[in-house]
């Protein structure tokens, strides 16, 4: 027997774990209602939907839809944005769902499905269990997946579930007979649920829901998984500001300041214009003083050039160099502009609201992308990315590192280096350059990053490994937006 090599070279290579990344900051999260005309629906189990270009959104929404306005305006921007998620809100009382995995309607699957002609299944749906062990549910007489979803609806009622619907929107989808909080669904068992992906670990299932207000819905999208950044809402939610609605635009504007959401609110209202009225959406959004709100106004309610405000700035690369931009002067393709009087004109920017004007007599333009709290867009939209990216920096440090970061001295300054390599990245993408602070300190770097030593450290958060003493102070870039020339002429 042959002597192993090991025996005089052993080697043994480990692999490093992957870090995680600071996100995608360009997704624009759409919410739409149940009554929005859809040829493929998202039911009250899958909640949202994503998608990567306007032609994917086409194949779910009609071209009348609110959905499909809106994801033309953000896809007509250049360049040309890429995540589009649409969020449900369900204004009236929905029945439980349970909803399998996407099921490609092809010959292939329909000629396994007809292969059951003696399927079983066993559910419960709104507290009775529907038990269809002893088969009969025959899928070979079907000429279509579609029709499936019908064969088992009927062997359902048959089987006592009276009330109860099956749909096939490009994945199987039971609903119960209750609408309304009481409805229950549970997961399915037997050969159908196997086929058409209704088992417990590949199916989704959710509650009866009572209707919805959108900030409720807001919620519930962001419980279920969904990811997003940007939100701009169907234009029946705008300029709501009577409390009894419970639907408020200002309570939209609070729960995406809370969930640190950038909510691009449009308002229609010609109020806006008049300066003796502090009445209006964008008023009471100053008056809250909100960071992540943005407010532009148009006299077109069918348009949502939110949406394409948006996508201009979904456009940002932050990991570029001088890839960061202003949103004001910026195009905004297929958004009407408006034609203001100075004096509107001047009405509009002292509420924090912006719009697409007429500038001189043939340049439309939006202008100022000021924000409800007085800040700017891009400053907001690049200190979410600033804040995710230290965060996931300094996370990876940690996570890959293959031994240990001590908590020593060493071990601090590590940690400083890392803040710091995230620090310059704001300055290389010109979210952040070197300036001065407010108290008239210059800042070479564009950032300075102070970190308490080793020996002021408490004894308590060394012996919990948790190191509170990292800071820093920044100076941003800005933007330049206006240009003020004076001069003299003599002959």
């Amino acid at each position: 027997m042959a002597i192993e090599i090991t025996e005089f070279a052993d080697v043994s290579i480990s692999v490093s774990p992957v870090g995680v990344t600071a996100g995608d900051f360009g997704v624009l999260g759409f919410l739409t209602k149940e009554s929005d005309t859809a040829s493929n629906p998202i039911n009250s189990a899958e909640r949202s939907r994503s998608y990567t270009s306007l032609a994917s959104v086409g194949n779910d929404w009609t071209a009348s839809s609110e959905v499909y306005k809106a994801a033309t305006a953000f896809y007509a921007q250049t360049p040309t944005p890429r995540d589009f998620v649409v969020l449900m809100s369900y204004t009236v009382d929905q029945p439980a769902a349970i909803s399998g995995p996407v099921f490609a309607d092809t010959p292939e699957a329909l000629l396994e499905l007809k292969a059951i002609a003696d399927g079983d299944l066993v559910i419960t749906i709104d507290g009775n269990e529907i038990d269809l062990s002893s088969g009969g549910i025959d899928f070979s007489i079907a000429t279509s997946v579609s029709d499936c979803a019908t064969i088992l609806a009927l062997a359902l009622d048959a089987g006592g579930a009276s009330g109860s619907s099956v749909a096939y929107d490009g994945r199987f989808v039971i609903y119960g007979a209750t609408a309304g909080s009481t409805g229950a669904i549970t997961p399915a068992t037997g050969s159908v649920a196997v086929a058409l992906g209704l088992e417990a670990h590949t199916a989704v299932s959710v509650g009866g829901l009572d209707a919805e207000t959108p900030v409720d819905a807001l919620a519930a999208n962001l419980a279920s998984g969904a990811e997003w950044v940007g939100t701009v809402t169907h234009k029946d939610y705008r300029d709501i500001t009577l409390v009894q609605e419970g639907h408020t635009v200002l309570e939209i504007a609070q729960w995406c300041e809370a969930a640190k959401k950038l909510f691009m609110n449009t308002t229609n209202d010609l109020s806006v214009l008049d300066s003796s009225n502090q009445g209006d959406v964008a008023s009471v959004l100053k008056a809250a003083s909100l960071r992540f709100t943005l407010t532009t106004f148009s006299k077109n309610d069918s348009q949502y050039p939110s949406a394409s405000v948006f996508g201009r700035a979904a456009s940002v690369n932050f990991a570029a160099v001088g890839s960061t931009i202003t949103l004001n002067l910026k195009q905004m393709p297929g958004v009407s502009s408006e034609d203001l009087t100075p004096a509107q004109f001047a009405v509009l920017r002292d509420k924090y609201a912006s719009a697409v004007v007429l500038i001189g007599k043939s340049t439309n333009a939006y202008t100022d992308s000021r924000m409800a709290s007085g800040s700017w867009l891009d400053t907001t939209h690049g200190l979410m990315w600033l804040e995710a990216r230290c965060e996931a920096d300094m996370f990876n440090l940690l996570y890959t590192t293959n031994t240990k970061i001590p908590f020593t001295q060493t071990g601090i300054n590590i940690c400083v280096s890392t803040l710091e390599q995230s620090l310059e990245a704001a300055v290389r993408n010109g979210l952040a350059a070197p300036g001065f602070l407010p108290d008239g300190t210059f800042l070479p770097k564009g950032y300075r990053v102070t970190a308490v030593a080793l020996a002021d450290t408490p004894a308590g958060d060394v012996s919990n490994r948790i190191y509170k003493g990292l800071s820093f102070v920044m100076a941003g870039a800005g933007a330049l937006h206006e240009v003020e020339v004076a001069g003299s002429f003599s002959e």
